[in-house]
Order: C-alpha cells, then sequence, then structure tokens
C-alpha cells in the first residue's frame, strides 16, 4: 500500500525516520558484530568447552580408566 503526501514536510518527515531507522539498525548490527567477536575469542571459547563438554569428556576418561583397573 502506498502512502500519499500532500507537502514536501511530510516526505522530508518520514525520510527522516527512515533515516533514524536506518541508524539504529546500523547501531544494532554493529553491536552484535561486536558480541559475536567477544564470543570467539580464545578465552571465552575455553570457558565454555571447559564447563560443559571438556569436564564430560574428562570425567567419562578417569571413570574408564578407573573401571578398567578394576576388572583387572
Amino acid at each position: 500500500m502506498r502512502k500519499t503526501y500532500d507537502s514536501f514536510e511530510e516526505v522530508d518527515k518520514d525520510l527522516k525516520i527512515l533515516d533514524l531507522r536506518r541508524q539504529i539498525a546500523q547501531e544494532q548490527v554493529k553491536g552484535n558484530v561486536s558480541s559475536i567477536k567477544e564470543g570467539l575469542q580464545p578465552p571465552e571459547i575455553l570457558s565454555i568447552l571447559g564447563s560443559g563438554m571438556l569436564k564430560k569428556l574428562i570425567i567419562s576418561s578417569l571413570l574408564g580408566y578407573v573401571l578398567r583397573r578394576f576388572r583387572k
């Protein structure tokens, strides 16, 4: 649906609104990019791995080692 304008002031007002929306979207993208960059830093990756998957791997390896020792 197209909007009809009665004056140039209305056009200018809508253009300013669109420009502000564009600027807001650009800032949101910048924020998202910076948070993604932060999340991909080595300390962050290691903390993620250390908190979940790495702990499970270490625990299961230790349990397997202990069980093999007791079976012999």
